[in-house]
């Protein structure tokens, strides 16, 4: 059986932290964790005390950054194949299960990602991560891996060189990057295996001047010569639009980018619904879910809502359709919806799906 070495760095506390920690609790045996934790926040501490019996590794004091801790829990931590997890980040119930049953399918996998569902800071389910795309030379042009839903051969990756530890914003695009000029065999699992939270503040939505000079001297050494102004370009624009643009401004540009992007299991990344979308939620609370409220943008009338466990017929009032479940269900479950609109209607928008708790 693959096992897995799984870092997890702490900068600041961050309420998901318990969560995150649960998830990968819940990947049952061949996992080994370790907490790296640098924020001085006596919560993390406490925490870390409380599960002290089953982390493998645990580090409470400073560090020189991300990268270094996620070193050094690997350092400090035997397995096979290795990952990492933000403090703010998630696994899917069975994950490492799914990664096991690829690398067992398909011999001298090295690196293996699946999708990723977007979440709010109330664990609310917003979209998926829209800029995943099967491995291919895209990944020479932009970051197409979730991170949190990657693992990868140790063996392979030391080959590599390891993990940049001068790299504080981008060090997972390029290593992915050198692993894919290197010729590892990447796999790709057509599934969420992970929730991450997006929002202004997380680290991800960030364009500050370091990021920005890291994501410069990646895209000139890897990206082909072509593409690289066209790339710098954006980030550009971006990285402007986020200093003088004000916010409502920025989030109609937003909506206006997506509406030319991809659709993901019927959802676009404007959250517009084709005919049907399928929606991935699961929960680590410590109390049990007893439904879901989902958020949608137009008439829900004759809006269909199905899931896969026992539930009541949905109630329909303004933008939500109300799904409450026979039985509540407890932390570590994951729920599969789909959300099917009638085919004369006009469009319809799903803005989010919300966990109803005891």
């Amino acid at each position: 059986m693959s096992t897995f070495a799984i870092s997890v760095p702490v900068g600041a506390w961050h309420p998901f932290l318990p969560h995150a920690l649960a998830s990968l609790k819940a990947q049952g045996p061949g996992v080994k964790v370790a907490l790296l934790d640098a924020s001085g926040d006596p919560r993390v501490q406490a925490l870390g005390d409380a599960e002290a019996a089953w982390l493998a590794y645990r580090r409470h004091g400073k560090d020189k950054g991300q990268s270094d801790a996620i070193l050094e829990g690997w350092a400090n931590v035997d397995g096979d194949w290795l990952g990492w997890l933000n403090a703010d980040d998630i696994l899917m119930p069975g994950a490492l299960g799914r990664v096991r049953s690829k690398i067992a399918d398909e011999p001298g996998i090295d690196l293996v990602y699946g999708q990723s569902t977007i979440i709010d800071g109330e664990s609310a389910m917003t979209g998926y991560h829209f800029n995943v795309e099967r491995p291919g030379p895209r990944l020479l042009e932009g970051c197409i891996i979730s991170q949190p839903s990657c693992f990868f051969k140790r063996s392979t990756y030391q080959s590599v060189g390891g993990l940049n530890p001068d790299l504080h914003y981008v060090m997972d695009w390029e290593l992915w990057i050198r692993l894919y000029k290197s010729n590892a065999k990447f796999a790709f699992i057509d599934e969420p295996m992970s929730q991450v939270l997006w929002g202004a503040d997380t680290k991800s939505a960030s364009l500050n001047e370091r990021r920005r000079t890291e994501l410069r001297a990646i895209i000139s050494e890897h990206t082909p010569e072509p593409k690289q102004k066209e790339i710098f370009r954006a980030f550009a624009i971006h990285a402007i639009a986020d200093m003088i643009w004000p916010r409502f401004l920025k989030k109609k540009a937003l909506r206006h980018l997506r509406r030319v992007g991809q659709r993901l299991y019927g959802l676009r990344a404007d959250g517009e619904i084709a005919d049907q979308a399928s929606l991935a939620l699961a929960h680590y609370f410590d109390v049990d879910a007893t439904g879901v409220e989902i958020e949608l943008e137009g008439a829900v009338e004759n809006v269909s809502v199905e899931a896969s466990v026992a539930y009541v017929e949905p109630a329909r009032s303004g933008g939500l359709v109300k799904l409450v479940f026979d039985e509540p269900l407890p932390s570590g479950q994951q729920v599969s919806i789909k959300v099917t609109k009638p085919s004369d209607s006009a469009m319809l928008f799903f803005k989010r799906a919300v966990w109803k708790l005891r």
